[in-house]
């Protein structure tokens, strides 16, 4: 069953028809709908409605003509002529929606499809496990690390050239200051020691 019997509304001077929790349902019902550069609710394929209508319309008539609603049944193509569409509210802001029918507004001359946005639910994807045997930490089953293999590529320098030979040389000159000192204490002890001083070295003349 796709709708409710129909009730009378005296102050609205129509009858009003409410869709089953059934029909509510079926997704193929379901009719997507946007909003257009005004921020007015539109469909977005009016192909669908029209559709989409005309199965809702048959299924109105069957059960009407079942449940003997109708003072005379009317055929499917008048009713077609007399269908309008309305949103009972706005869409929503940045959200995919569907319309789905709630309520049908019926008098003589028009039927008018009441549908209520309803906003459609994000999907999580499906969950999955990783199915390779490396863990998330970098080790194989067991604990044991991978041996990682060594580059074939030839090293590269990370400092400038000019700058290392500077260095070198810097270096170089403070080791010969370092070991004129030396030399220099190993006399000051041989002189307290003996009461002489020793003869000046050949690399100490060469350093001067």
């Amino acid at each position: 069953m796709s709708f409710l019997a129909p009730k009378w509304n005296v102050s609205e001077q129509h009858y009003v028809i409410e869709t089953t929790n059934e029909f509510k349902e079926v997704l193929d019902t379901h009719l997507p709908i946007i909003k257009d550069n005004r921020a007015n609710t539109i469909f977005d394929d009016m192909d669908r409605v029209y559709n989409v209508t005309d199965v809702i319309v048959e299924k109105l008539i069957d059960e009407g003509s079942k449940n003997k609603w109708f003072a005379k049944l009317p055929s499917h193509e008048q009713l077609m002529k007399r269908v309008r569409h309305t949103f009972s509210k706005l869409s929503f802001d940045g959200d995919a929606a569907n319309g789905i029918l709630t309520v049908i507004l019926m008098t003589p001359k028009q039927l008018t499809f009441i549908w209520t946005p309803t906003e459609i639910p994000s999907v999580a994807p499906p969950m999955y496990i990783d199915e390779s045997d490396s863990g998330s930490d970098g080790k194989t089953e067991g604990g044991i690390e991978p041996e990682i293999q060594e580059s074939n590529l030839p090293p590269v320098a990370l400092v400038n050239e000019a700058q290392v030979s500077r260095e070198e040389y810097l270096l170089t000159r403070l080791r010969a200051a370092k070991a004129r000192v030396e030399a220099e204490q190993i006399r000051m002890m041989y002189f307290e020691t003996t009461g002489r001083m020793p003869p000046d070295s050949d690399s100490d003349s060469e350093d001067e």
